[in-house]
């Protein structure tokens, strides 16, 4: 408070309220600058100037700055929250956006000892600037294209076996395994931090919802430490060795699939991303019928072969690669239209010649025969089959792509800008920091979150702390009701506001408990001062295709009066009972020929 009684006066009266009450406790302080709970109130010249601050167990969505003290463990509705800030800030210009949601900019008012206003109002920005999810992004695009060269760079010229020359392993490949650590520990601790609070949330949130792109970051993971296994424990020989490499070398093809990511920035290339994305999906279903028309017909097809048993030559075995060599990989090809080979193939039929008295085998031989009987069923077997797929199939598949770039290119504004937010919204919670200085983030809330586990522990009255986070979450379903109310309001109001061209009245904006809150008297004067234009566009949708229905009812209703009127005079002119001429009837309703 401030007051103009002298400072014994003061003393005075705190001193008998004290008294009043064993229970209470005053601590007086009378300073230039003061100190409490959430609120800091300095003297510039005879101007008071006052600082909020918050205490995150307490108040995680309402305000930036952080109080450790002991009393501060009130809970405050967010609404009161902000009317009381609004009262407690001395200008309106110290208000501002953050990046915790709902709050306010201005920062704590009062400076370390040891540096300056100026030094510490410049780290104070250099920390904004480095937090900031634009700087963010492109930190992290390039440590991760040095990532991808490093990377190939060891593939290349540095994937080695130990030997005695080179027991140990290269400077790149570790900072390599270095990296990628450091990206799995990040996409863990963005799984971790989710805003599901619940496990199965969590999973169906991350996994479930976007499901090509999960596949596509564990597939990343899972082969890179697989050929890193293989590497250190499968290396005796080169052959053995190719086998790591091999690995290596698909997931490196994958890491370079996921750095497409970063283009979802781009205005053209964003939604270009999307449509991918989605050909994919309907590749995947598709696929499954382009492999059942495959099967059939390679194992239909070589059915019809007299392939010799014999180990040394290259027919038809049943092993794993005999049958994809002989079967999977020929008709694959067909898709393609590539189809000369096929048809060599299929004119070859090995002939078997017998002894004609005892019927034993003598030998065999390999010969071109278009004229046999099983050349002639495979020849129409494949066209069969190149009629379905690659007429068929394949252009249902070009139609379902045509579909699916349609429907994207119809609403690219709208896609990239969902998906900008999304990107948006993940480097908003991303640590400043980029692969592999991340670790030094990571071990950092690594401690924060053992220290309140073990505070937690020692105190079990202690408030839940809540991360930041990029958006507010109602703590019960009736402030996420009130909340999407308030947002339904002013969504209208800003329609209302394109379509009138005049400036917005913010008493529409008063949600349904604010409205509880005010009395029937203001509400009256509010609704009162609204201008027609403030009217909700689908009411008064509504309310014209009503009106539109009643008018055409009265025009049918008119017609069959008009009609009867008709009638009821041609019958009186028929018996001549009056010596005036017929009137004529107009149309009741028109409105140039048509209804409204």
């Amino acid at each position: 408070m401030t007051t103009n009684l002298s400072k014994d006066e003061i003393l005075k009266v705190l001193d008998e309220t004290i008294k009043t009450d064993s229970n209470i406790k005053i601590t007086t302080t009378i300073s230039q600058s003061l100190d409490y709970l959430n609120v800091t109130i300095q003297d510039n010249n005879g101007d008071l100037k006052t600082s909020i601050y918050h205490k995150s167990a307490s108040e995680p969505y309402i305000l930036p700055y952080e109080s450790d003290h002991p009393r501060d463990v009130h809970v405050n509705i967010i609404n009161n929250a902000l009317l009381r800030a609004a009262r407690m800030c001395s200008t309106v210009e110290d208000f501002g956006l953050n990046n915790y949601g709902i709050n306010y900019s201005d920062i704590y008012a009062s400076s370390p000892d040891c540096c300056s206003q100026g030094c510490f109002n410049y780290f104070r920005r250099l920390k904004q600037f480095h937090e900031s999810p634009f700087v963010k992004f492109s930190y992290n695009s390039a440590s991760y294209i040095f990532f991808l060269l490093l990377f190939s760079y060891y593939l290349l010229f540095n994937f080695k076996s130990p030997t005695n020359e080179t027991p140990s392993i290269h400077w790149t490949e570790i900072l390599v395994i270095i990296i990628v650590t450091t990206m799995l520990f990040e996409d863990i601790r963005q799984f971790l931090r989710q805003d599901s609070r619940s496990m199965m949330g969590k999973f169906s949130n991350y996994f479930i919802k976007n499901l090509f792109v999960s596949l596509i970051r564990i597939a990343s993971y899972i082969l890179f430490y697989i050929g890193l296994i293989l590497r250190f424990t499968y290396a005796s020989t080169d052959e053995d060795l190719s086998v790591s490499k091999i690995i290596l070398a698909y997931d490196l093809e994958i890491w370079y699939i996921r750095s497409l990511a970063f283009l979802g920035v781009a205005r053209k290339m964003g939604p270009k991303l999307v449509m991918i994305r989605k050909m994919l999906i309907d590749l995947s279903f598709f696929t499954y019928i382009i492999l059942i028309a495959m099967i059939a017909y390679g194992v239909t097809s070589r059915s019809m072969y007299n392939y010799n048993a014999d180990n040394n030559t290259d027919d038809l075995e049943f092993d794993g690669r005999s049958v994809f060599r002989h079967i999977v990989y020929p008709t694959y090809y067909l898709m393609y239209g590539s189809t000369d080979n096929e048809l060599t193939a299929l004119d070859r039929i090995v002939l078997f010649y017998f002894d004609d008295k005892f019927y034993i085998d003598l030998f065999f031989c390999l010969i071109e025969n278009p004229d046999l009987s099983t050349s002639i069923a495979t020849q129409v077997l494949l066209a069969f089959h190149m009629l379905f797929v690659n007429i068929l199939l394949i252009n249902l598949l070009i139609a379902m792509f045509s579909y699916t770039f349609q429907t994207v290119q119809d609403q690219t504004d709208l896609v990239w800008r969902y998906e900008r937010y999304s990107l948006i919204r993940e480097y908003f919670d991303r640590p400043p920091l980029f692969p592999p200085f991340i670790i030094i983030t990571h071990s950092i809330e690594l401690i924060k979150f053992l220290k309140r586990r073990c505070s937690k522990r020692n105190n079990s009255n202690m408030k839940k702390s809540h991360a930041k986070i990029f958006k507010m979450i109602g703590a019960n379903r009736e402030i996420d009701k009130e909340w999407s109310e308030f947002e339904s309001y002013a969504t209208n109001l800003y329609a209302r506001t394109i379509v009138s061209g005049q400036p917005s009245s913010a008493a529409t904006l008063i949600p349904s408990i604010a409205r509880q809150e005010v009395p029937p008297t203001t509400l009256d004067t509010i609704n009162a001062s609204q201008s027609p234009s403030n009217i909700d566009l689908k009411a008064i949708n509504d309310e014209m295709a009503s009106i539109k229905r009643v008018i055409g009812d009265l025009r049918t209703y008119a017609e069959e009066m008009n009609r009867c009127m008709q009638w009821m005079m041609d019958a009186m002119e028929r018996v001549k009972m009056s010596k005036e001429p017929k009137p004529k009837l107009r149309s009741a309703v028109t409105t140039n020929g048509k209804i409204i």
